[in-house]
This record gives C-alpha cells, structure tokens and sequence, in this order.
C-alpha cells in the first residue's frame, strides 16, 4: 500500500486533532486561517486513506479498575502465528501487540482488576496455540503512555 501524500497543512490538521479530537471544524479552520471547507476535506481524505484510523477517547485503565498490566513476550511457532495473532487481537484485555525482530516475536500489553484476573489472562495465553515461550514483565509505573506521534 502507498503512503498517501501529507502535506504541511494535513500535518497541521493531524497535529490540532491529536490535542484535542473533539474540535469543531470549524474551530480548527479558524486557528489554521484555511477555509472551513478545505479542513472538512482533508480530514475525510485522512480517514479514508487511513492516516486517522479513528476518532476515540483516550481512558486512563486505573479509573476503569484495571489496575495491574504487563507486557507478554512471546516465541511462536512460525506456522501458528496468525492463529495467535487472531487470538490476541480478539482479547478485550490486549491493548497493544507488535511484532518483533530479535530474539522474541511478539510483545503484548495486557491490563487486568488485579493480580489474580492477571494470572487468568497469563496462563489462557500460555495455552494458546503457537506459543512455544512466553516473558511476562508485571508492570510496576507507567511513566508515560501517550498515542501522540511528532509531526514537524
């Protein structure tokens, strides 16, 4: 798939709407001096073209009471890797896997109520099919957790 083109006002836009999601068209087209009309455009071109995959609200886990993560590295067996991933993905508790290159192929964030929730989560993915070995890292601070990415 080709990068779609970004110019300087899109990363403008992205960079406005990464503060602050919920901004009225409007508004942002005022602080960017462009043309309420130009704005609406470019930020439905961004989503079609999957440079903004979604707006949502950012929670912090804690109030929700998930109040213990870890993050799960995995060994996998090459032929069950997909079989894994689907599970992973599928998994309310996984917020974020990424595939590595090195010494383990997967590393997963998971969130849990306490330490027991987590030891469920743990050993249902320990039997998951595919794995052949798994580190499990209990976190103990987050320092910073943030889905903004530098534009300029």
């Amino acid at each position: 798939m080709r990068s779609p083109k970004i110019d300087e006002l899109d990363l403008k836009i992205i960079s406005h709407l990464q503060e602050n999601g919920r901004i009225p068209v409007a508004e942002l087209a005022k602080r960017l001096n462009q043309p309420e009309n130009t704005v609406r455009y470019r930020i439905e071109r961004l989503l079609k073209n999957g440079v903004i995959r979604r707006f949502t609200a950012l929670v912090d886990p804690r109030a929700l009471g998930l109040n213990v993560s870890a993050a799960v590295m995995f060994k996998v067996d090459p032929k069950k890797l997909d079989q894994l991933l689907e599970k992973l993905t599928s998994m309310k508790d996984v917020t974020n896997i990424y595939q590595l290159s090195g010494e383990w192929d997967l590393i997963a964030v998971v969130f849990a109520k306490d330490i027991q929730d987590l030891h469920e989560r743990i050993e249902e993915l320990r039997r998951a099919e595919g794995v052949k070995e798994m580190n499990v890292m209990i976190t103990t601070r987050i320092i910073k957790s943030e889905y903004r990415y530098v534009l300029t």
